[in-house]
């Protein structure tokens, strides 16, 4: 029913965000030729030139407003919104020198509102923190999550050498809350070259503390290094590429399970105004570590080869939609441990107006749906000697975002998790919600 609920709800917000996404666009472009219009009437009216430029810039002419707001401070200088509006305008358009020019002077100006001197400042720290040769950025999560099955347990019986058992009382699924952490840190050298070459570190942390059924705690490290950099000649102009290396460790229930380690390429491309896709290949070897939860976890270890790819468009200034696919090929120490797994999905970000008037800025909901299949090499003679492993995963979400000023978010996510297995043991499902609150830097 959750399954069916939430795939419901995501079908109704594309459905019904894109007749009025398409109203809302010719509402614009209809303006903006009526504004466009008058100031052929009008060149030297600043008011017929003001609404002009904001009817363009909702366009995305954002020349064109541009234009449009340089005239309007020929006639009146002093204008410290118009400057931020112009500010904002350029930063759009990634002219990063001339944006932080117009925000320096619209909160310089003494005729500056609080609002607009604050908006500049966060725009000028933004543009300070992301494009300086040395550039350090970072993201951290707090919160507590619910979930009906933290330990991702089967209902019902289970197999055992061929047999069907009756799993005992505390193999049994619980609900349970816990204390959720994430951080993610990113650095961004700029070699200064003309390919836009940059050297890019990234490491992100997730943990979760379960208050009672502690065997389900996780706690996860990845960190990846690689210069990316993008062809500026030849038929391949415009594609970027990032040559990289990768690590990762994970523990469950606070013992170490494994080590992962490899190196890829990702590479992307422009293939229409405003879509880019992308390709990602990586090569990896995990080592499963033995623990005292599970003395034979090493024979997991193994080699595996994945390949993904992706679409990403902005279907317009406020909705950005995702699509992609993936293979891996996973060979480990025992044939009943190997796979190949197949999957694809796809994501809507809606990016829209504070309804409830709490600061005006935007808020951003984003949905998520991914299905997954895997095929497993052998039986696995101690559970189902005559059965071969399959399974099938759905994977759907949903997370709010609430900006509370230039750097606090308040963050809410349901999400929902459906694996069918052709062996029970590995059957179960999840449903998890969450409430925390975002900082960046």
């Amino acid at each position: 029913m959750r399954l069916l609920t939430l795939a419901s709800f995501l079908l109704a917000i594309l459905a019904l965000s894109t007749p009025s996404f398409a109203q809302v666009a010719d509402a614009k472009r209809a303006s903006y030729r009526v504004a466009f219009e008058e100031t052929l009437r009008q060149p030297d009216n600043a008011e017929v030139l003001l609404k002009y430029a904001q009817a363009a810039a909702a366009a995305e002419d954002y020349e064109g407003a541009i234009t449009a707001y340089e005239r309007f401070l020929v006639l009146d200088a002093d204008q410290p919104r118009v400057k931020f509006e112009l500010g904002v305008l350029y930063y759009k358009l990634k002219s990063y020198d001339a944006a932080r020019t117009y925000f320096e002077q619209a909160r310089a100006s003494e005729k500056t509102s609080k609002e607009v001197a604050e908006r500049s400042s966060e725009f000028i720290r933004d543009i300070d923190r992301r494009w300086g040769t040395s550039r350090l950025t970072g993201e951290f999560v707090a919160g507590i999550r619910y979930s009906d099955n933290p330990a991702s347990l089967p209902t019902g019986t289970l197999q055992s050498f061929g047999a069907t058992v009756v799993p005992n009382p505390t193999f049994q699924r619980q609900s349970d809350f816990a204390f959720v952490g994430a951080a993610s840190l990113s650095h961004r050298y700029d070699f200064g070259r003309q390919d836009s070459g940059t050297l890019e570190t990234d490491f992100s942390f997730y943990t979760a503390k379960q208050f009672q059924v502690t065997n389900a705690d996780v706690m996860l490290l990845d960190l990846g290094v690689g210069p990316r950099m993008e062809l500026i000649d030849g038929p391949l102009s415009g594609v970027q590429l990032k040559p990289f290396v990768s690590g990762r460790y994970i523990t469950i229930g606070n013992l170490p399970t494994y080590w992962a380690w490899g190196a890829g390429l990702e590479a992307s491309v422009p293939v229409a105004d405003k879509v880019r896709a992308g390709v990602v290949v990586l090569g990896q070897r995990r080592d499963f570590v033995d623990n005292t939860a599970v003395p034979f976890n090493a024979q997991n270890s193994g080699n595996n080869a994945t390949v993904a790819a992706n679409l990403r468009a902005d279907l317009t200034p406020s909705l950005e939609a995702s699509l992609g696919g993936n293979y891996t090929r996973y060979i480990a120490m025992t044939g009943f441990q190997s796979y190949g797994e197949a999957g694809f999905g796809g994501s809507l970000t809606w990016r829209f107006e504070d309804p409830a008037g709490i600061n005006g800025r935007k808020w951003t909901l984003a949905g998520n749906a991914a299905l997954a299949f895997a095929t497993y090499d052998q039986p696995d003679p101690f559970i189902q000697p005559g059965t071969v492993r399959t399974q099938t995963d759905v994977n759907l979400g949903l997370l709010l975002s609430v900006p509370l000023d230039d750097r606090l978010t308040l963050v809410g996510q349901t999400t929902y998790f459906q694996r069918s297995a052709s062996i029970n043991n590995y059957s179960f499902n999840s449903f998890s919600s969450l409430l925390g609150l975002g900082w960046r830097f």
